[in-house]
């Protein structure tokens, strides 16, 4: 299977073009997300994971990302990235807003990403995943990110933005990115544990479980932004 090119096997121009798209891409997040009048609903969630002495593995939307991108920067928490074409630009801007890239998705390089998730959970680290990336279906969760809760033993938390007024774009995912001066809407759920040693069928009972929770946790977001606008 191909892998993405790494930047030290790209050409001069090529890693000019690499660096002016990161550097572009996180000036203008910073510069746009400095406008936003920003809300956190359920923070005490991420308290009650680490007073158990665990680690948050935060799953989201990829539909609903910016906003998260923004204000969960600088906190060095670990994040898949897919592996197609435009993940490299994705890692890069990632980086520089203080993420930590981990390259692979549910489609490639799953199972080796999943691991190497495991190990920066037992390393300290928050991780974060989005359980319908890359390329959708949208809205439906993934295994992977059942897999990964129950072999480390820490805890999935949904979390969602939203924001009014925003763009929505066309896309599978119909992304959104708040409009200047918006008002953002951040919101987590509640913990959401995974037994170990689960077979597969009871692996599926808590996907669906969780696929569920994470859509009324989405829709009750978008009810409160839309009631304060």
């Amino acid at each position: 299977m191909p892998k993405t090119k790494s930047l030290g096997r790209l050409s001069f121009g090529q890693r000019l073009k690499f660096f002016c798209i990161r550097m572009l891409g996180v000036l203008f997040l910073l510069a746009l997300g400095g406008t936003w009048r920003l809300r956190f609903r359920g923070l005490a969630f991420e308290q009650a994971v680490r007073s158990r002495g665990h680690r948050p593995i935060y799953a989201f939307w990829h539909g609903r990302l910016l906003a998260l991108a923004y204000s969960y920067r600088a906190r060095k928490i670990q994040v898949m990235i897919s592996e197609h074409g435009d993940g490299e630009i994705i890692a890069q801007i990632t980086s520089q807003l203080g993420f930590g890239p981990v390259r692979g998705s549910t489609t490639r390089g799953g199972l080796r990403a999943m691991r190497a998730l495991g190990r920066r959970l037992l390393g300290g680290f928050d991780v974060g995943i989005t359980p319908d990336g890359p390329r959708g279906p949208r809205h439906v969760a993934q295994a992977g990110a059942i897999y990964i809760a129950m072999r480390t033993g820490h805890p999935l938390v949904p979390i969602t933005s939203t924001a009014w007024p925003r763009w929505t774009f066309s896309s599978w995912d119909r992304f959104i990115m708040p409009k200047p001066f918006a008002d953002v809407l951040v919101r987590l759920g509640e913990p959401f544990y995974v037994p170990p040693g689960l077979d597969e069928k009871r692996r599926e009972e808590y996907r669906q479980r969780f696929e569920k929770e994470m859509i009324e946790l989405l829709e009750a977001a978008d009810r409160e932004i839309a009631a304060g606008s």
